[in-house]
Order: structure tokens, then sequence, then C-alpha cells
């Protein structure tokens, strides 16, 4: 048993010892408390850095965008001699948006999908995407309705045996040559865009649409949105899209392994890789300045400028003539033009009163108008002019020959137009579309088509290639094929897609976006913006392109460039 004081020496002890312990716990939990405090401090300081390159990465985005704009307010001309907006590392790739810290650059690249010797879609290249390069398809209609006489032209030009096989629509001929594309799959496209309710052989209609467990109408008209065509009866994600699940234009390794498909497999980027709702072509010259109507009211002053662009008073006199009591010729309509397209004959075939010449205009009243149009320039080569009347009668040769075509097409091509309209939709640009588009023209066949194939992959600086009419320059297709392929086919668009990334070296931080823009105008604008961001940079850095590579790879910042 205890004595007393010794349980009064004891006591005080033990509450010495609780509040050290109760002491030590404050301490601990006033550090933790600091501890966390910090911690989210950091986070936050982290946080607000990476928010503020993220807003960095978007700003470089979008100021790829105005350069873009910027560039294309530029004449034709004045592109071509920057190197072009088609494949130029110079200007699309790693460009810095200002002077910046040299440890943290941040540029944008403009990455774009590239054609192969075969003209199928395959690895990339930095440059703009021209829209002209795949299939308006708020233009099929127009072709559909105007497919009964180009397709009569087609049936004259082709093998008899082969006739009853020929394609009652260029649109769906068009539509049918895509891989994965089918002709249930073709006709309901084109339901889905004409104004009608009647339904095509294997197509689909309000009847059907609104029958659905969520019934929705057709459009019945032009869409606003290639991916409005998911909505269209057979029509898949998968078959849209294909395997390029990031929207790049390119089959990534990962999207390789995870379809099962190589670069190789038809279709694996998608319908969607040939579509577009914004391919259109401005009427104007390659200097930027408008074309010359020749088929305008007044011929006085149509003389004068003509006169004026082509410098030449033969061409613009036989022009004004034409107009007055001219008619086309199909003596060689149907011939191609020899390999010397480019040398003037020695022998030309005779004519009643030979070549024009400037001062037969003097047997014309030009005040008079008018009585004759054109409906291509291409009406030109061959035709014919008549002076006088009865007896009297001489007629007269076009200075615009067809064996010499390659000197004087470049010319007119670029300064004469037969509309005042200031933009031409949907054509295809056959310099730079894929081959599958080729294929599906009925004007063309395989052959001809291996033909332009491989003339493009050949470098020249011949000024024909600026327009369609190089095809028939080289001999690959006749007078008379070229003038139904003019509807259809041109040198190149005026409407550009740009896949924009602006991203860190150091960091890979990135924000991608995709533009259209409309160049048809004095001063180019963004028709269409996409947020391309969730869907990942979809590029690595070292392809997008490095400029400091000290600050990547971990040394001494280089210096700012």
């Amino acid at each position: 048993m205890f004595s007393p004081t010794t349980t009064k020496t004891q006591r005080p002890g033990r509450r010495r010892g609780f509040f050290l312990v109760l002491v030590l716990l404050v301490v601990v939990v006033a550090t933790l408390s600091v501890y966390s405090f910090t911690g989210v401090m950091v986070a936050y300081d982290d946080a607000a850095y990476l928010s503020g390159d993220l807003v960095r990465a978007r700003v470089a985005a979008d100021s790829g965008a105005e350069a873009i704009r910027l560039i294309l307010s530029q004449p034709r001309m004045m592109r071509d001699d920057m190197g072009g907006v088609y494949n130029n590392p110079n200007l699309f790739q790693a460009i810095a948006v200002s002077d910046q810290d040299p440890a943290n650059v941040c540029d944008f690249s403009v990455p774009a999908p590239d054609l192969n010797e075969n003209g199928m879609l395959s690895g990339i290249r930095f440059g703009l995407q021209d829209e002209s390069a795949r299939l308006n398809l708020n233009t099929l209609t127009v072709l559909d309705e105007n497919s009964e006489g180009l397709m009569a032209a087609l049936s004259l030009l082709s093998d008899p045996d082969s006739a009853d096989v020929l394609p009652e629509s260029i649109a769906t001929a068009l539509l049918l040559a895509l891989p994965g594309m089918t002709e249930e799959i073709a006709d309901s496209i084109m339901d889905w865009l004409d104004a009608d309710d009647e339904v095509r052989p294997y197509g689909a209609e309000l009847e059907y649409y609104s029958g659905l467990p969520t019934p929705y109408e057709p459009t019945n008209g032009p869409i606003n949105s290639v991916e409005e065509l998911l909505l269209v009866s057979g029509m898949t994600p998968t078959l849209l899209f294909g395997a390029d699940t990031n929207r790049n234009g390119v089959l990534d390794p990962d999207e390789q392994q995870r379809f099962n498909v190589t670069v190789d497999t038809p279709g694996a980027l998608g319908l969607a890789a040939y579509f577009t709702i914004h391919g259109q072509e401005a009427n104007k010259q390659r200097d930027g300045t408008f074309r010359v109507n020749i088929n305008a009211d007044d011929l006085e002053i149509l003389y004068e400028d003509l006169t004026e662009v082509l410098g030449d008073d033969v061409y613009a006199s036989f022009i004004c003539a034409y107009r007055m009591s001219g008619a086309p010729s199909t003596s060689l309509a149907g011939a191609a033009l020899p390999d010397a397209a480019n040398a003037a004959p020695d022998d030309q075939p005779a004519n009643d009163g030979g070549v024009w010449t400037a001062d037969l205009l003097e047997n014309f009243d030009l005040s008079a108008g008018g009585s004759v149009e054109f409906t291509q320039v291409l009406d030109l080569i061959d035709a014919t002019v008549t002076v006088g009347g009865g007896d009297d009668a001489v007629t007269y040769r076009s200075p615009f020959d067809l064996l010499t075509a390659g000197i004087y097409l470049p010319l007119i091509m670029d300064k004469l137009v037969t509309g005042d309209t200031p933009a031409m939709p949907g054509r295809i640009n056959v310099n730079e579309c894929p081959a599958e588009l080729l294929y599906g023209i009925p004007f063309l066949t395989e052959e001809q088509v291996g033909m332009i194939l491989e003339a493009r992959g050949t470098e020249t600086d011949d000024e024909n290639r600026f327009y369609e009419t190089w095809l028939m320059v080289e001999g690959i297709v006749t007078l008379a094929e070229m003038r139904n392929l003019v509807p259809l086919l041109t040198g190149g668009g005026d409407v550009y897609r740009a896949q924009i990334v602006g991203y860190f070296e150091s960091t890979g931080l990135a924000h991608r976006q995709e533009v259209i823009i409309d160049a048809t105008t004095v001063n180019p604008k963004i028709v269409s913006y996409r947020d391309l961001s969730h869907l990942g940079r979809a590029f690595d850095v070292s392809v997008l392109g490095i400029r400091n590579t000290a600050a990547v790879s971990g040394d001494e910042p280089a210096a700012s460039q």
C-alpha cells in the first residue's frame, strides 16, 4: 500500500508528461497543416502555369490561323514565289509566334495528309489542304441534274460495246468510286441531298426516316457539315471516319494495330477524307485581278479589256468577231495533241479565208452587240468566223489553233472567263485530289488516270500545270474529252483546310484546331472552326518540328532565334 506522500509526488509527474504529448501532437498537426497548405499552394501554382501554357498554346494555334489568312490574302502568283502552300515547311512547320523564353519555346505547325506516287492518301507534309481536292457534296445534285446531257456526250465518245455499262449519273459514279461505298449508301446520300421525296432504286426518303424509333426528316437540300451524313441510311461512324480516330488525316501505328489496317488499306481513313461542303474557286487571275468575261454585253468595252489583258490585237479582235458571227469547229475535236504541242506545225490545214487577222474586225459593228455566246473558253480553239454574206462570205480560222494550244492556253485560261459569277463551286482539283476521285470521273479511263498520276509525280515548271487543260496539252485527253471535263475539273481552288497545332517544344503541351478558310474574297475568312484538342496532339513533337534542340534535350537554353 502506497503512502499519501508517495501519491502526491507521482500525480504531478503524470500531468507534466500528458502536456508534453499534447504539445507534440499540436506541433505535428500544425506541421502537417503547413505541409498540406504548401502542397496545395504548389499545386495551384503548377495549375496556374499549366493554364497559362494552355492559353499560350491556343494563342499560338490562333496566330497560325491568322498567319494563314494573311498568306492567302496574297495573290496566287505571290504565294508561289514564297514556295506555295501545298508543302512549304518554311511557312508551316515550327513557326514561333513571337520572341519568347528560349527554354520554353511555343510554336505552331500545320501538318496535312500527303499523297503517295499512286495518288493514295499516305504520310504527311506541311501546308494547306485545298478543299477542291475533295468532292463537294452540295454540288452533287447539280451534277445529277445535268448528267443527261453530259452522259449523252460521253456515249458518243465511248466504245459502242461499252455504252450499256455507262453510269446514269456522274454524281453517283463519283460516289461509287470511293472505297467502302455501296449503291445503297450512294443513292441514300443523293436522296438526302435532292429536293424531292422520290426514292431512288437503292435509296431512302422521308417514309424510311419517319419510321425509325427516333424519327427525323432528311435535309432535302444542302448540308451544313460532312458529319451530317451519319444521319443517312446505311452510313456508320466507322465507314465515315475509318480508323482515323484522332482525326489527324493519317494512320498512326496504334490506329493500325487497333483496327487491323495498314496505310495501303482502301478506305482506312474513312469517307470523310474525300468529302467537303466548301470547295470552290475564285474567278480571278493569278495576279489577283478579276478575269475578263468574254460574254460581256458591250463588245466595244470588251475589245479594250481583251487588248489590255491579252496584249494581242489578233486575239482580242477574233473573240469579239466570234461573238457576232462565230461558230465552234469540230474538225479536230476528237484529236489528241501531238507530243510537240508547243511547236507550230509547218503545214497548217487550209481554210477558205486563212487565219484571222486583226484588221478583219473592221467588217463588224461592235456597237450592235453580240448574238453568239461562249459556253467555255475552249470554244475558241479551232473556231471560225464568217465575214460577209451570201456568195461573198469568207470564213476565217481561229488564231487559237489546237496544235499550238500549249503556247496560248496558260494565257487565256488565266485571263478569260465566260460569266460574272465571283466563284465557281464544286470542281475537283486534278493536281491534288486522291486517285479515287479521278477513277470516279466517267470521262476518264483507267489508263488515262494512270497517265495523270504518273505525270503528277514529275516536277515541271510548265505554266500549263496551273490549269486543268494541261491534260490536253500533254496528250492525255482529246479536245472533245477536255471540253466535257472542264465542268468537273480545275487546276486549283481557293478554299483551304488547315490543321494547326500550337505546342511547346520542351513539354509537348499542345492545342490542336482545324479551320477552313475561304480565300475567294479579298479578305479571307474562316468559315469553319473545330477544336480538336480533346483528341490529343496527334503528332509527335519531333514530327511537328523542334527549333530549340538544346532546351528539349535538357542542356543549357539555346539562344533565341
